[in-house]
């Protein structure tokens, strides 16, 4: 069986740098580890003609006309187009529809959907929609043939990626983290409430390292040397993923502060904090399943409640040893379930079951 696969950002620059140990797999939603249950996967060359992609924008046939229109004259054989992105398939997903497009398409699905005549064409052409949310699902319970066609998917993290420090670096990193105050990391660009935690470890006795986009910057001035930034004015990270990881191996507790949000914002960051075993403080996302308080792994904040950070934080800064069995219990709960390898099973089954 072959799969083309394809996204909204460049997947064959991510496998090489995931083969390359930089990158860590599951942002290859599942591509890396299909080859297990016996699904060979091409990779759709990424955008080479921006002005076609702006003419299919414009004209309403979805944000990737360039990987659309690649897929469409495609001349090896494949058996299921699968994308990673519910914005890369709209125009195959109406060819589909009129039965002008033959092969399976299945899509993940990040953001609620709405049932306006655009997304409804989308919908009708796919032949399964895998949804990171439940969320996602709820609004066509009532519209049994979307309804039917609707699977849920748990992202989980590619734990090899988050173990492949060597023993010695590990140690080396722990001397460091005894030797230090503890700090708390954030690391995100999406949808970050910045200010909100600034303003909160401002009156607690804990450092702060924030790697984040430039428009998501806390926009305190003068801020003391413990609460550090690191401030990305491009699409790219400001420092390595391998430095990301660094801090987050050393950090006491991962936040992830964020903006009063209608999608999957924090996952990311989520995922990240569960691999390594640290605790998680993190604003309220009501379309994340996962329930970090109910797993006891970590705790709920309320938008812009800075007093709900402060509690959180100093609860965890006065009962180290509680952190740390939080921590550990995050990591097991990865382990077992919110894993690369799980995700993975799931989607093979659905991408042979559209062959069936």
């Amino acid at each position: 069986m072959k799969a083309l696969f394809m996204n909204n950002y460049p997947m064959d620059q991510a496998w090489e740098s995931w083969q390359n140990g930089e990158y860590p797999g599951h942002h290859l939603w599942g591509a890396t580890h299909l080859a297990k249950h016996g699904i060979e996967v091409e990779i759709v060359p990424y955008q080479t003609l921006k002005l076609l992609n702006k003419i299919g924008c414009k004209l309403g046939l979805g944000d990737h006309l360039d990987q659309q229109l690649r897929v469409l004259f495609h001349r090896a054989d494949f058996d299921v187009v699968y994308s990673a992105c519910q914005t890369t398939t709209f125009l195959l997903s109406v060819l589909r529809s009129l039965r002008l497009f033959h092969k399976p398409i299945v899509a993940l699905i990040h953001h609620p959907l709405n049932h306006t005549l655009k997304e409804t064409l989308f919908l009708k052409g796919h032949d399964r929609l895998l949804c990171l949310s439940p969320t996602i699902m709820e609004p066509f319970a009532q519209t049994p043939r979307i309804h039917k066609k609707m699977d849920l998917i748990e992202w989980g993290a590619d734990l090899p990626f988050y173990d492949q420090m060597q023993p010695e670096a590990l140690e080396q990193e722990t001397v460091l983290s005894a030797n230090q105050a503890p700090f708390i990391v954030s690391a995100g660009k999406t949808e970050r409430d910045h200010d909100t935690l600034v303003n909160a470890l401002l009156h607690l006795d804990c450092s702060l390292q924030i790697y984040c986009s430039a428009h998501t910057a806390p926009t305190f001035k003068n801020l003391p040397d413990r609460i550090t930034i690191h401030a990305s004015h491009s699409a790219h990270n400001a420092v390595s993923y391998q430095e990301i990881l660094a801090a987050y191996h050393r950090a006491f507790a991962i936040a992830i502060p964020l903006t009063s949000t209608n999608n999957l914002a924090g996952l990311t960051s989520l995922l990240d904090a569960m691999a390594v075993g640290k605790p998680v403080i993190m604003t309220r996302n009501s379309h994340i399943e996962l329930d970090i308080e109910k797993e006891g792994i970590g705790f709920w904040v309320e938008p812009g409640d800075v007093q709900g950070w402060q509690r959180a934080i100093a609860y965890l800064l006065a009962n180290p040893e509680e952190a740390s069995a939080i921590g550990d219990r995050s990591r097991h709960l990865c382990a077992t379930k919110y894993n690369l390898d799980t995700f993975t099973n799931t989607l093979a089954r659905t991408l042979k079951s559209v062959l069936v």
